[in-house]
Parts: C-alpha cells; sequence; structure tokens
C-alpha cells in the first residue's frame, strides 16, 4: 500500500485530478496527483485510461465547525435577508455494516497478474512396525490456491457545477461514498460471491465447506455442532467467529441458553447484552467467538468459520478513477467511475461452516 503522511493526505485533490482529466487526461495531472498516479500505476492489473487515487485517501476528513440552517416565517418581514447556510459536512448514507476483515479475513494487496499460493493437502505417512522392517515410502501432496483479478466498480454522476464548487466539501464525499460503496459490495462477495457471472466464489459457493441445519430455532446445542464440525476437520483454530443477518441477531438475544445453571428468572441469551463488545460496532462474544451482523447475509444463514483462512487478494493499489465529461455533455453532467480488481481464497474450505436454513427462526 502506497503510504502517505498527513499532510500529503490533506494536500491530495480529488477535484484536481477530476479536473485534469477533463482537461486532457492524466497528462494535465500534475504535483502530489501526478506522482501518486505514476507510483500506483506500477502495481494496477491493466492500463488505465483514468487516475489511480491511493486507497489510503479514503478516509472521510472531518469538518466539525458548527452552523445552523437560518429561515423566518415571513419572507417579506425579514427573511428575504436571512441566507440559508448549507452545512460542509453531509449526513451519509446508510449502508449494510463491513464484517469479514473485522472478524480477521487476510487482505494481500498490490497483487500482480495472477496468484498461485502452494498448499499442502496430505501429510506424510508415519507407521509403526518391528525394529528391523522396511518402511514404506510416502510423498506429502499439494495444490495451489489461485486468486486472479474480479473487476467491482461503481459510477455516480454529477453536474459540472458542483464538482468545479466547493461549497459542500465536494472531495471528501466522492472518496467516501464511492470508497464505502465498492468495500459494502466486496464484504457480501466474499460471504456469496456466485463464482460466476464474474463474481470471485464466496465462502457460500466455495466447494468442501460445511453445512449444518437448525431445522427450527437456535440452541446452544446447535451452536456447539457448529464449532464441532470444524474440530473434527482440525480446522478449529485461528480467528474463529459468527457472521450473521441482523435478523438472527435479533432472534439469538431472545433465546435463552438450556441447561444446568440456566434459570427462568435470570437467563442467558445466546446472544447475550453481558458478552456485547463495547467497541462502536455492537459485536457480541457468542460461545465465546466474535460474533458480527450485517444486512449483507442472504436469507439469514449462519456462517461460522477460521476468518485467518480467507484471503481477499486486491490487485493493485488504489481505485482506479476515471472521469467522463462527454457521455452527458448536454446535460452539463461529468460521469466519475471506479474500479478495483479483486478475488478471494479459501485456504482450506472445512474452516467454514455455514447454515443450509435460516438462524432465525
Amino acid at each position: 500500500m502506497l503510504e502517505l503522511s498527513k499532510r500529503e493526505k490533506d494536500s491530495y485533490s480529488i477535484r484536481s485530478a477530476i479536473n485534469a482529466l477533463m482537461s486532457g487526461g492524466t497528462s494535465k495531472l500534475e504535483g502530489l496527483e501526478l506522482e501518486c498516479h505514476q507510483e500506483l500505476e506500477k502495481t494496477f492489473p491493466q492500463k488505465t485510461g483514468g487516475v489511480i487515487v491511493p486507497s489510503a485517501l479514503f478516509e472521510m476528513k472531518r469538518n466539525w465547525r458548527k452552523q445552523r440552517d437560518l429561515s423566518a416565517t415571513t419572507f417579506g418581514s425579514g427573511g428575504a435577508l436571512v441566507p440559508t447556510v448549507v452545512e460542509s459536512e453531509v449526513i451519509p448514507v446508510l449502508r449494510n455494516k463491513l464484517c469479514t476483515q473485522r472478524l480477521g479475513m487476510r487482505v494481500l494487496s498490490g497483487l500482480e497478474g495472477n496468484v498461485a499460493i502452494p498448499r499442502q493437502t496430505s501429510p506424510a505417512t508415519v507407521y509403526s512396525l518391528a525394529e528391523q522392517a522396511t518402511l514404506t515410502k510416502s510423498n506429502q501432496t499439494f495444490d495451489q490456491v489461485l486468486l486472479s483479478p474480479h473487476r467491482v466498480g461503481a459510477y455516480q454522476s454529477f453536474t459540472r457545477q458542483l464538482v468545479l464548487q466547493s461549497s459542500v466539501d465536494v472531495e471528501n464525499l466522492l472518496r467516501d461514498d464511492l470508497n464505502k460503496s465498492v468495500a459494502v459490495k466486496i464484504d457480501a462477495l466474499v460471504l456469496q460471491g456466485q463464482g460466476a457471472a464474474d463474481e470471485p466464489t464466496g465462502i457460500l459457493n466455495t466447494t468442501g465447506i460445511g453445512s449444518l441445519a437448525f431445522g427450527g430455532a437456535a440452541t446452544w446445542q446447535e451452536l456447539i455442532a457448529f464449532e464441532s464440525a470444524l474440530a473434527r476437520a482440525n480446522a478449529d483454530e485461528g480467528k474463529l467467529g459468527w457472521c450473521v443477518s441482523t435478523n438472527t441477531r435479533g432472534r439469538w438475544q431472545q433465546i435463552a441458553k438450556s441447561g444446568v445453571g440456566v434459570t427462568s428468572v435470570v437467563p442467558i441469551f445466546l446472544w447475550d447484552e453481558a458478552n456485547i463488545i463495547h467497541d462502536g460496532t455492537n459485536d457480541a462474544y457468542v460461545k465465546g467467538y466474535r460474533a458480527a451482523a450485517t444486512n449483507n447475509v442472504l436469507n439469514d444463514l449462519v456462517y461460522f468459520g477460521a476468518w485467518d483462512e480467507a484471503c481477499l487478494g486486491i490487485f493493485g493499489d488504489g481505485l482506479e478513477l476515471i472521469v467522463d465529461p462527454y457521455t452527458q455533455s448536454t446535460d452539463a453532467t461529468i460521469r466519475v467511475t471506479v474500479n478495483t480488481f479483486v478475488d478471494l481464497a479459501i485456504r482450506h474450505a472445512a474452516s467454514f461452516c455455514v447454515s443450509s436454513d435460516a438462524g432465525n427462526l
């Protein structure tokens, strides 16, 4: 990842990059924007017609200067003299939560070309035999885990006037919205990418993962079964955790554990408030493992696994930003497109178990 100092992050101007592309392409870039583009272009998986923006920039800068919208009830009695002041910080859209990296997924960035990760699939065979008996030869076996680029992108349209003016912090709006939109999509692909239709293969569609059915309301015993499924495959190690839907989280907050020491007076729930992690995420510990909830989970399925066995490969370092002032030129509108290239590889499929039915029954 291209490292930038705080001063460089503050100095980098996406608006300047956009204006340069509108004026004649990357040849018009200069200063910090040009230096970053030239450095990042060396690792990007394809030649781009736009500018490559450092991923380190995609942090929402906050301007805490407070203002109030002013108004008057009667226009002719002074209302005409009162301006409307637009806040510099835009209220963000509500988005699906990102969970996979927080649970421990590996991220491999700056990849070039197709990537093959060697994997040992079987150990040597060990024998117990008599003092002078002849050993039988055995060989380990290997295969490869492959990563190849899959494009993930989004585009938005802005009026020429909005891009050129700075009444609202357009640069940070562009950075924050495009980055978060792409990140939410990647998080969803990690969970259930089809492995077809140009999508990477997500955990749900990876051959060989475990599968368990609740067959009704979730129970403590069934949560143990998820853990046991990984243990039988020697995969119960690493960053183990749960990823569920928000519906499932709400339901598990109502289901009490059964067994010795649990009473109807003071029940202990599957997702118990005593185990909430107070770090702003609303995550909790379920059966001792971190549990996260997101609306990216389809059909209220339940994922349990060693999340560091999932490898997200990012090809190149940064997001490709392309500015098109021509397609909608009659409307004085500029189209801004962002692309990145990713793939997902599961080191061992047995490290994940996903329910075959909903966890919120």
